[in-house]
């Protein structure tokens, strides 16, 4: 499958599991573990942290390609820093704080999260986290998603 088949695969299913209309394999389990596909904001609120695990900087490449060889790495995150997503703030992507780039990678998975999905069920070991990149070749950013469950 060639990258755009990917991503527009992942954006189908991310936006099924947020619907709750997504399956498992043997096609009986919704991914919601009880939760039904509709906002009930009434019983339960959902929220995505988002943690920047590392930014990396790969500066032999960046010598290479890049107009500008000193880049060095992104300069929108720091390492342990925290961001909170709720419904309120995710549809302006956090008032133009987040890189651009960045958000187009891993909203979607806060999307789900935000929706009460599961982010990465069968391939995490805890349903409510991921671990995502944005796809910056020369300067990415490793993200931890977190389902946060609010009563």
């Amino acid at each position: 499958m060639d990258r755009r088949g990917f991503i527009r695969q992942a954006g189908a299913s991310a936006l099924a599991i947020a619907i709750g209309g997504i399956t498992d394999s043997a096609g009986s389990e919704n991914y919601f573990n009880g939760h039904s596909g509709t906002n009930n904001s009434s019983t339960m609120k959902h929220k995505c942290k988002i943690t920047i695990l590392k930014r990396e900087c790969y500066k032999d490449l960046q010598e290479k390609y890049l107009a500008d060889p000193n880049s060095g790495p992104c300069p929108y995150f720091r390492e342990g820093q925290v961001i909170m997503v709720d419904n309120d703030n995710f549809f302006r992507m956090l008032n133009g704080t987040f890189c651009a780039e960045a958000w187009d990678c891993i909203s979607r998975y806060v999307y789900a999260a935000l929706q009460g999905g599961s982010i990465m069920r069968g391939w995490t070991n805890d349903e409510k986290v991921m671990i995502a990149y944005c796809n910056d070749g020369t300067r990415p950013v490793v993200f931890k998603l977190e389902r946060i469950d609010e009563e």
